[in-house]
């Protein structure tokens, strides 16, 4: 779980952790949980914030899902602390109720977005990357418990539980940030296969990789913005379809980008398809599927509807709908249902199918 704008403190994803495992009948979890403060560098030189660990399982032991929830909001803490003056009585008090909390939720959100984009961009990089490392070497035993940690990928165990399911989870920002580190962790590994057979072959075992991206709220449309183009573009048929002709120079195998969006959310955008051509390298094989959904109520107000705008962006982890589909996906037996809240769904195909 990679969070986005606002400000989070370790254990905010717990609901939707809950959630997810009750719904797959997970109903044991750890007594102990693990949190890793995560290092920049191997030195010990920056903190750049929490990996919490949760394991549930079923009761007959025979599958587990490791929970990891990532809070990087510690490195943009102290910058954001600038515009606290703002928030604070001496000008709080000169507003409405209703414009000071617009006004609170626009000071804690509209700087994360800013930060990235500038001097924060590594270092977030860094925390998300560093949090992969920890999944993707190490099972559960041999996670740290606790204390401040550096995982290094070219030790001993590196990426070694890369055979494993992996989804991410990821809200607003979050998503474009784990878009972008993927990308980073691939383009990395491919720079060492060309010297290191070793990496050679766990190259070789992300070209077959499939992995899921669930996309809260999601904002990489407008998160695109102002960012460079990638640098393959427009050549997904021709790396990621069966038999493609230049399949040896994909990242990935498929990355399923399943983007939730709330129409009343502010800061939420449907994903076209022309969007994966255009802005996301061809080289990691995206699929896309757009899910569209009420999370806020709609309530009529002087005489027209209103849904709340925070809680269509923030409600995600406590929408049956929304935890059915990250749970189990879409039911494609029947034509035109789901089994996730009787949603309709429409399958986009190939011009040549």
């Amino acid at each position: 779980m990679v969070h986005g704008i606002g400000s989070h403190i370790p254990g905010y994803s717990t609901r939707l952790a809950e959630n997810l495992a009750l719904n797959l009948g997970l109903t044991l979890v750890d007594e102990k949980n693990k949190r890793i403060t995560i290092l920049g560098q191997d030195d010990g030189k920056r903190e750049l914030g929490i990996l919490s660990l949760n394991r549930y399982r079923d009761r007959a032991l025979q599958q587990e899902m490791i929970f990891a929830e990532l809070t990087w909001d510690p490195i943009v803490a102290e910058e954001k602390a600038q515009l606290s003056f703002d928030n604070s009585g001496e000008y709080s008090f000169r507003r409405t109720f209703l414009n000071n909390s617009l006004k609170l939720f626009v000071n804690d959100t509209i700087p994360d977005v800013m930060m990235y984009n500038g001097t924060s961009r590594f270092p977030i990089q860094r925390a998300v990357g560093q949090a992969m490392c920890w999944l993707m070497s190490h099972d559960w035993q041999t996670l740290p418990d606790s204390g401040e940690n550096y995982c290094d990928d070219r030790g001993v165990g590196g990426l070694s539980r890369i055979h494993d399911d992996f989804v991410f989870i990821t809200h607003s920002l979050g998503s474009r940030i784990t878009v972008d580190v993927l990308q980073l962790i691939a383009s990395a590994v491919a720079v060492r296969a060309e010297n290191d057979p070793d990496w050679g072959s766990i190259m070789n075992t992300l070209q077959e990789k499939e992995f899921t991206l669930m996309m809260l709220s999601n904002q990489l449309p407008l998160l695109q913005i102002g960012q460079s183009a990638p640098e393959v573009s427009g050549r997904i048929k021709e790396l990621c379809e069966p038999q493609a002709p230049f399949a040896d120079q994909r990242m990935f195998k498929t990355i399923r980008m399943v983007a939730f969006s709330d129409p009343n959310d502010l800061f939420s955008y449907a994903v076209p398809q022309s969007f994966l051509d255009e802005h996301v390298d061809s080289r990691l094989c995206p699929a896309l599927t757009n899910v569209i959904l009420n999370v806020a109520g709609v309530n009529k107000l002087f005489g027209g509807e209103f849904a709340n705008p925070l809680t269509a962006h923030t409600e995600y982890d406590a929408d049956p709908t929304v935890i059915d589909l990250l749970s189990h996906g879409i039911d494609t037996s029947e034509d035109n249902a789901t089994k996730a809240g009787g949603c309709a769904w429409v399958e986009t195909v190939s011009t040549t199918r």
